[in-house]
């Protein structure tokens, strides 16, 4: 007898975190809220849950990735045995968790046989066919937006006659090979959806806690689509239209996301982040939307986030402070690059200079912005690394001009991974990129060959060089950031050198473990292996190992 009839699982995205040795390096930095793990589930589970639910099914969502970080203990194949269910759906929505979710679906099928193992996401509708002919313990990939699909398979599972009539869907059959039906007309807005059934998931804790101020955080989107076509991006316009058949974004009323900040508010979520610019939704979407949220007296919410697509000018920001959904507002920006041939060719196209006047304007209207960068773009060349430093510092220095109470905060993180099914991946040469993982199979494979994330990148730029000259840039500009927010006041001394010890330690194993990679004698490869993890984990082993490569 099967406890549900749809299990929703988010896997690990390496499956043996906690047996190998691995290297995350400024991805564990970068991403310290959801870990190099990546516990934090795509938000389209939650919608895919309630769905079924509320017509009748019986469901349950699994952070098998937090569950892993919180309990070294917890032993995953006896835990998937007992997990009973006639359908076991795990998400494959974003590269990095390639290797986890494929051995996550191997053990569904290995413990439950006569069940259902489906794959879905943006990463699993693109490879659908790869995956479906390579993997046998993959029944099916649902491909698109996946609550509908979802839905009519659960409700034809048993009848095989009727699995051609259910949309979506990529399978192999053994006299056809692969079968694909059509693809379903996506609903043309979000309000029949429920992204607030945070009950459905289990563990949740860490994953909505903030690891700084220890409050719940959670999040909404204003729309489902894009009309704007980044390059690197897997749901820009152009993804969007080639991998969920959607024309155009799909919004989310005021009305529905007020209703659903209500019910955050009641489950004692604290900060709420709307992704998607409100802006996408034109000037009548934003005031309608901020004038429902402005009087509100919530309870436990004390802040709302906002993204920025572009810059904004006064009279937009000084509106958004004068109307605050919530006692705390705060604004992010992502302009990627500092050099503006490099932003446009990324698909951001606007000037340094009304990005500063953004910058300049939060400042006066004391509105927190945060300003997140990329290492390394298409077309970037050393000298427009150096732009990109300088505008860091012109941004830092606004704060020293401009009165105001609220910081701008600077961040810049590795990019790793083009998303496949985005322009940058598909005409690579055109955006300034060369791929070096054209198959899913290389991704699959990534995690599981290197320890190291200087080989998990999956491009190279010829003006550059590989995955190593990448990461060693990558690695500069961190450093030169921290050293811009020590000169700025932003972090103590302290700060500083912790951070500039894990800086220059990963910079010496980049090329240590370039000289390792090629060892072909298994047991010599993981004794050096070994001795890089022993050095990493203990500071003084460190600290001399830094202090030997630099004499």
């Amino acid at each position: 007898m099967v406890d549900y009839d749809v299990v929703l699982i988010h896997p690990p995205s390496l499956y043996d975190f906690r047996k190998e040795i691995w290297f995350p390096g400024p991805i564990d930095r970068t991403v310290p809220n959801y870990t190099p793990i990546f516990i934090m589930f795509p938000i389209g589970l939650i919608s895919i849950g309630a769905y079924l639910q509320d017509r009748g099914y019986k469901v349950k969502i699994i952070n098998l990735a937090e569950e892993m970080i919180n309990n070294k203990e917890f032993n995953v194949e006896q835990f998937l045995f007992r997990l009973k269910s006639n359908l076991y759906a795990i998400d494959l929505h974003w590269t990095v968790h390639s290797q986890g979710a494929i051995k996550i679906a191997e053990l569904c099928k290995k413990y439950h046989p006569d069940s259902k193992v489906v794959l879905g996401g943006l990463t699993a509708t693109y490879f659908a066919d790869e995956i479906i002919s390579n993997f046998n313990f993959v029944d099916y990939v649902v491909r698109g937006e996946g609550e509908r699909p979802l839905f009519e398979l659960i409700c034809n599972i048993d009848k095989v006659n009727e699995l051609n009539q259910c949309p979506n869907l990529t399978f192999l059959d053994k006299k056809r090979g692969i079968v694909k039906t059509e693809d379903l007309k996506v609903i043309e807005r979000l309000d029949s959806l429920d992204f607030t059934r945070l009950s459905l998931v289990e563990p949740r804790d860490r994953t909505i806690t903030s690891p700084f101020s220890k409050e719940n955080v959670w999040m909404l989107p204003i729309c489902r689509g894009c009309i704007f076509n980044c390059a690197t991006c897997g749901g820009s316009c152009y993804s969007y239209k080639k991998l969920m058949n959607r024309e155009r974004p799909a919004f989310r009323s005021p009305r529905r996301l007020f209703e659903d900040l209500k019910i955050l508010d009641e489950l004692r979520i604290n900060h709420v982040f709307l992704f998607q610019d409100p802006r996408l939704g034109g000037k009548k979407y934003v005031k309608e939307l901020l004038k429902l949220l402005k009087n509100s007296k919530w309870s436990h919410i004390t802040s709302i986030g906002l993204e920025l697509f572009y810059p904004a000018g006064r009279s937009f920001l000084n509106y958004l402070s004068r109307n605050k959904p919530a006692e705390h507002l705060a604004l992010s920006i992502s302009p990627e690059s500092g050099a503006e041939f490099v932003r446009s060719a990324q698909g951001r196209v606007y000037s340094n200079e009304k990005l500063l006047l953004t910058c300049r304007y939060c400042r006066e209207g004391n509105i927190p912005l945060g300003v997140f960068f990329m290492s390394v773009l298409g077309h970037d060349t050393p000298e427009t690394i150096k732009e990109t430093w300088k505008l860091w510092e012109k941004i830092f220095l606004i704060e020293e001009k401009v009165r105001g109470l609220e910081k701008i905060y600077i961040d810049v993180g590795p990019l790793i991974f083009l998303d496949p099914g985005s322009l940058a991946f598909e005409y690579p040469k055109r955006y300034g990129y060369k791929i070096r993982f054209k198959r899913f199979h290389d991704y699959y494979q990534a995690f599981k060959i290197s320890p190291h994330w200087s080989r998990w990148i999956n491009y190279e730029i010829p003006s550059l060089g590989g995955p190593l000259k990448i990461a060693k840039v990558t690695l500069q500009s961190l450093r030169k950031l921290l050293e811009y927010k020590r000169k700025f006041n932003r972090i103590t001394d302290k700060e500083y050198w912790q951070e500039r010890f894990f800086i220059d330690l990963d910079n010496i194993f980049i090329s240590e473990f370039d000289k390792i990679i090629k060892i072909r004698n298994f047991d010599l490869y993981q004794k050096k292996i070994r001795e890089l993890a022993e050095i990493a984990k203990d500071r003084r082993l460190g600290l001399y190992h830094i202090l030997i490569n630099k004499i």
